[in-house]
């Protein structure tokens, strides 16, 4: 199945629950004002339903700028969807199908949750019922109660609904562009089947022409796809109007940005421009986007925003894992090896690293590194860890070679420093244009000591 049937059938969104972290450790978590910002939370729910939106941003954002707290969202969305709101149903359903893959008794629970909110005639949880129907049928009968479902939504208004309606019958894929009922939904600027014409083309001109058409008529997935075939100096504004229309990938893709370019600025590192990244990173999770649960993981681990709590950073890092992330794949592992917010667990933790590995993480080999180089669960070896961070470099970390720099110098267990070694190192950095390596390098080697996710270890 293409990537953007995926999208409009599955219509995925990332909801943020911590796996092992229990309903009452989140109820208990959740402050003092937490009634009142429950009905707030209420308000905003029933006006979603109302006006038959599934954005969920007004509502992450209230209850995180109530509390700071991931687990109180979780608690009174889980408690909302308990009592029937059709939209907390929804925001469930999604995360149970997000996870499915790891905990497959939940897709039944989706699709249970999803006719409940279609009965009460909420559109977003009717389309997302009925592609869930058309994704699981095998037969055309198997198919008819989303069938059904689908043609109320359509006659609700609902363009997502037209344009699904157009692919699962076969009519766009039988029919050109000028045919009467597609020519009738691009003539209605329907941003929907603008993406769906954009994801078939196999020129990226024609790519870039719907996807262009889709951002101009509202779509907030149009302008994050064009980041990638825009000019440098359009990417910023593309990523910007994403994160404007609330898209949960640009949001955390931009808070993450945010957090890293003040990380890297050291000494005049500015916590309240962190902190607004840490905020789009917070809401940007709630919003359902499993990356954004691992850099959150991240910044937490290594004191960026609110105080370290271990439990919670494994807890993020395990929820990633469920949801396919790499990074959260590599961040569970390293947490089971260094029995940060677990039991201690370094086989287990090496396996985990193994298959983030595999996937493609951009973390594990700085997760190698830090634990070849400190020993931890394995004898310290700094020629391993150099060739963790050798590879890492090749995958396109600026700061791979710096790290190695400092390293070498500051010698370990197993090889006693040699700064010739790394000052070859560190030239090697600055000749690839790190403007950075050495007041970076001056920093590690002066604290004399350097960890993946520092605060997480100790």
């Amino acid at each position: 199945m293409s990537t953007m049937k995926r999208l409009f059938i599955l219509s995925v969104a990332f909801a943020c629950s911590l796996g092992s972290v229990s309903l009452a450790t989140a109820q208990s978590a959740a402050p003092a004002s937490a009634q009142s910002t429950e009905a707030r939370l209420a308000t905003v729910l029933q006006t979603m339903v109302r006006n038959n939106s599934d954005d969920f941003y007004d509502a992450a954002a209230l209850v995180y700028d109530a509390s700071g707290n991931m687990l109180s969202f979780i608690a009174m969305m889980t408690a909302a969807a308990e009592q029937g709101n059709p939209a907390a149903q929804l925001w469930m359903a999604r995360y149970l199908r997000m996870t499915a893959a790891t905990e497959p008794a939940g897709m039944s629970r989706a699709r249970t949750l999803l006719e409940q909110a279609a009965g009460k005639k909420y559109v977003p949880a009717m389309v997302e019922y009925a592609g869930l129907v058309y994704e699981q049928a095998s037969s055309e009968q198997e198919a008819r109660p989303g069938r059904q479902v689908l043609m109320d939504a359509c006659r609700a208004g609902s363009a997502k609904a037209r344009a699904l309606y157009l692919m699962v019958s076969g009519r766009m894929q039988n029919a050109s562009l000028t045919a009467p009922e597609v020519a009738s939904e691009l003539r209605r600027k329907n941003f929907y089947l603008e993406e769906m014409i954009a994801s078939a083309q196999q020129e990226p001109s024609s790519f870039v022409m719907w996807m262009e058409r889709a951002s101009e008529h509202g779509s907030s997935f149009a302008p994050y796809a064009l980041c990638r075939y825009v000019s440098a100096d359009k990417v910023d504004a593309c990523l910007k109007l994403a994160a404007e229309r609330h898209l949960p990938a640009a949001l955390g893709h931009m808070g993450t940005g945010i957090v890293r370019t003040e990380a890297a600025r050291m000494e005049q590192y500015d916590a309240q421009k962190a902190a607004e990244g840490l905020r789009m990173l917070h809401i940007a999770a709630m919003l359902c986007e499993p990356a954004a649960v691992s850099s959150l993981a991240s910044f937490l681990a290594e004191g960026y925003g609110a105080t370290m709590n271990k439990e919670l950073v494994h807890g993020l890092f395990l929820l990633a894992h469920r949801c396919g992330d790499p990074n959260g794949t590599a961040g569970l592992g390293y947490c089971m090896v260094l029995g940060a917010g677990c039991s201690r667990d370094v086989p287990k933790g090496l396996e985990y690293l193994a298959v983030a590995r595999t996937k493609g993480s951009q973390w594990v080999n700085q997760a190698l590194a830090s634990i070849y180089y400190n020993g931890d669960g394995v004898p310290a070896d700094l020629n391993k860890a150099i060739n963790a961070l050798t590879e890492d470099y090749a995958n396109g970390s600026r700061h791979a070679y710096v790290v190695m720099a400092a390293i070498t110098a500051m010698g370990n267990s197993s090889a006693a420093g040699d700064e010739r070694r790394a000052r070859l190192f560190l030239d090697m950095a600055i000749s690839d244009g790190n403007l950075q390596a050495e007041p970076f390098y001056d920093f590690i080697v002066q604290r004399g000591k350097w960890r993946f996710l520092e605060e997480l270890a100790e």
